[in-house]
């Protein structure tokens, strides 16, 4: 039996925990313990409680405040704990902490990158467990993360300088060689990612392997359709998702059969909208029997549901809110498998983007075509593959086989 530390720094809710539990699940029935350091504990508590996992808090800083919006991944580095050294060595000694306290014989990082900087500095191998966005590609500098926005090359150079400042002194508080590219980061044991090449945030990276997409959780109940005729739709909201209000006016006036799943919804919302034919879940929905019964969805970009739908072939409104979830939005409408609403500007045309989605066929024909061409996807089987993977990993660093 060999001790796995799953690490989860940056990012929110229950995509990132619910990706890696059919993983840990595997993991832990071929003998080896998965320790789970988290950035959110409250979402751990819904998942892990009942999956008999514990689980801890990960060192985290809030974000700090910055001139403009992020433009490269080095730029969401500076925005937490990278713009100091001092702040980023008080994290780094806390995660070797943790691996030490956990007795973590190798780390797989999901969005984790200071976690790989403190696997570094301890000689642990580490495997990513991440989608494109969390892992940038080979290049130095940085690229710009909004191509519709020209930036000069020396100011993406100066943003990466000013990272690698911070990593480099606390590389070398660890006698550790200094790096001369951001991206090395995340040159680990095992550096693979997560989902397909169609949905990778950076568009065309160059050379990359992808996993693809795993198993769902299994976690949540079947979606409970009013018995009521017409298309099937799906929504998943969040009150910080924009043009929420505007998305389930949009779903209330088309008057299809709809579950919403919004957590936390403030009761006047539900209570406005609430109607025989959209109905409210409190609780989470096996995603995977969803989308099999859906005709479309509207949701916030989150990977993990996106793809989901994508792989039923069904067709999806986006709502994004923040870059990772525009630049998801943005690669599944340049499929032509959905549209985005673009969270800067007003809603006024979602009605019509919803009615576009749920009744031109092109839509669902171009999801169904992604779905088609990865049908025969052995998802069950990557698992076995990783795990192999990291089991090569532990014993090549002195684990019991």
């Amino acid at each position: 039996m060999a001790k796995i530390a799953y690490a989860w720094e940056f990012g929110a809710n229950l995509g990132h925990i619910g990706a890696y539990l059919p993983m840990a699940r595997a993991l832990r029935e071929r003998g080896h313990a998965v320790h789970w350091i988290v950035a959110q504990v409250g979402s751990a508590a819904r998942l892990l409680d009942q999956e008999g996992f514990s689980w801890l808090q990960a060192p985290t800083l809030p974000e700090a405040r910055r001139d403009n919006p992020p433009l490269a991944y080095a730029d969401i580095l500076l925005r937490f704990g990278y713009a100091n050294a001092a702040d980023l060595l008080g994290l780094v000694v806390a995660w070797r902490e943790l691996f030490r306290l956990t007795g973590a014989r190798l780390v797989m990082a999901d969005h984790a990158p200071t976690a790989l900087l403190a696997a570094r500095t301890l000689g642990l191998p580490a495997v990513l467990f991440s989608s494109g966005f969390c892992v940038p590609p080979r290049q130095y500098p940085l690229p710009n993360m909004r191509p519709w926005i020209p930036l000069p090359a020396p100011q993406l150079l100066a943003i990466e300088q000013e990272a690698l400042a911070a990593i480099n002194t606390v590389l070398a508080r660890f006698d550790q060689a200094p790096l001369t590219a951001v991206w090395q980061l995340f040159d680990v044991a095992e550096d693979t990612l997560l989902g397909f090449p169609e949905l990778d945030h950076y568009g065309e990276r160059g050379p990359a392997r992808y996993w693809g997409n795993l198993p769902d959780a299994g976690i949540g109940a079947a979606p409970a359709w009013p018995a009521l005729p017409g298309k099937r739709l799906f929504a998943y909201l969040r009150t910080e998702c924009p043009h929420h209000e505007a998305a389930l006016a949009a779903l209330a006036a088309l008057g299809q059969p709809t579950v919403v799943f919004f957590p936390h919804a403030p009761a006047a919302t539900v209570a406005r909208f609430a109607s025989p034919h959209l109905v409210f879940s409190t609780a989470p929905l096996d995603l995977e029997r969803t989308a099999a019964a859906a005709d479309a969805a509207v949701t916030y970009a989150s990977l993990s549901t996106t793809t989901r739908f994508l792989l039923a072939g069904k067709p999806l409104l986006l709502l994004p809110g923040h870059l990772e979830q525009y630049l998801m939005a943005r690669r599944v409408e340049e499929m032509g498998a959905g549209l985005l609403a673009d969270p800067e500007k007003p809603a006024a045309d979602l009605p019509q983007k919803l009615q576009r989605i749920v009744y031109d066929s092109s839509f669902a024909a171009n999801a169904g075509a992604f779905a088609a061409k990865y049908a025969a996807f052995p998802q069950n089987v990557v698992i076995g593959n990783i795990a192999r993977r990291v089991e090569e990993l532990l014993t090549r660093n002195g684990a019991p086989p």
